[in-house]
């Protein structure tokens, strides 16, 4: 008679208790360190939080780090209010979302109009400069920069002849706005459609122009906003900074740039310039396509040529009724933004 055996089910032994690692405590700190710690914290705090230049951030790169100029600009941090400006400005592309609301609204600017601009002289030579008279602004900058499109869109008028060759401005033009001051499109610096050997005869022209004419107020320094400072540029500003003759840095086309390295462009130029003693400290951005920046610059001139006080009586008190029903505006559109997502 076969038995059967049935097999005993058995329990596998329990497993040792898992033993963790004790940490060992960390170190009384002394004095000197805890000082050191207070005094990083600080540092910490006093670094600003908008505004990094390139200059810091290849300071703060590692020696090891191959960092491009494009890598530390990508990095750059733009200022929060240059954002704020450009953004109720309208400066600067912007790339909208597909499910972004639009805004109803705009800014509404108070207009400042400067006087019509008439073409009176034009000079080859420093014989050909007409008798001094008013006060005068120069506009300088490289080849197709759009100088002359900027003339004729501070005054509303088409004194100046444009066009999208280089080089077209071939001689000092002066214009006359009113009977208050003169405007001075100088031809453009760098490369150009023209004779061989003439871009080189305009510099010498310009800098007699500029040590000799006593009713040059300032010098509009006009810089394409995607390219910056280029060499050329240095070049001229370093004749500007050794005549002692005041200038100003303007961005032009600027329609052209993402609204946020525009913003970075202007902290990195207002950097590259803050130690020339002629320029002036304030970087404008203007888009004469967009007609957009173009009444701070009106603004700069009338101010440079002591006319604040005949064209802009009320502008201040118009500028910030305008400001403050933008600013309520645009709380009411971001509030109705929150009450939206709030709903969904």
């Amino acid at each position: 008679m076969a038995v059967a055996f049935t097999r005993r089910a058995t329990r596998a032994p329990p497993l040792p208790p898992r033993i963790l690692p004790i940490a060992p405590r960390s170190p009384r700190r002394s004095a000197g360190s805890s000082a050191t710690a207070a005094a990083a914290a600080a540092a910490r705090q006093r670094e600003p939080r908008f505004g990094t230049s390139v200059q810091a951030l290849q300071e703060q790169a590692r020696p090891d780090e191959k960092v491009s100029n494009r890598q530390l600009f990508a990095r750059m941090q733009p200022d929060r209010r240059t954002v704020e400006r450009l953004d109720m400005l309208r400066l600067g592309s912007e790339k909208q979302g597909r499910f972004e609301r639009r805004r109803w609204f705009r800014y509404d600017e108070p207009d400042v109009r400067l006087p019509h601009l008439h073409f009176f002289a034009g000079a080859k030579s420093a014989a050909s400069f007409p008798p001094v008279s008013l006060p005068e602004v120069g506009f300088v900058g490289r080849s197709n920069v759009g100088k002359s499109t900027l003339v004729n869109q501070l005054c509303g008028a088409l004194a100046a002849r444009v066009s999208e060759r280089p080089g077209l401005t071939q001689q000092l033009n002066f214009y006359t706005a009113g009977s208050d001051l003169h405007l001075v499109d100088m031809p453009g610096y760098g490369f150009a459609y023209a004779k061989e050997g003439e871009p080189e005869a305009w510099l010498p022209l310009i800098e007699t122009y500029i040590r000799q004419r006593p009713t040059l107020r300032r010098v509009m320094l006009l810089l394409d906003a995607r390219h910056g400072i280029k060499a050329n540029d240095r070049d001229f500003m370093t004749l500007l900074d050794g005549t002692g003759t005041k200038y100003q840095i303007v961005l032009t086309k600027c329609d052209l740039v993402h609204r946020t390295d525009l913003a970075k462009q202007h902290l990195l130029i207002a950097r590259q310039t803050e130690r020339s003693k002629s320029c002036i400290p304030r970087v404008l951005m203007v888009s004469a396509r967009q007609r957009a920046g173009l009444n701070d610059l009106r603004k700069e001139i009338l101010h440079t040529c002591s006319l604040g006080l005949k064209y802009l009586a009320d502008h201040k008190k118009r500028e910030a009724t305008a400001q403050a029903a933008y600013l309520e505006q645009l709380r009411v559109f971001n509030d109705t933004g929150r009450s939206h997502k709030r709903a969904r």
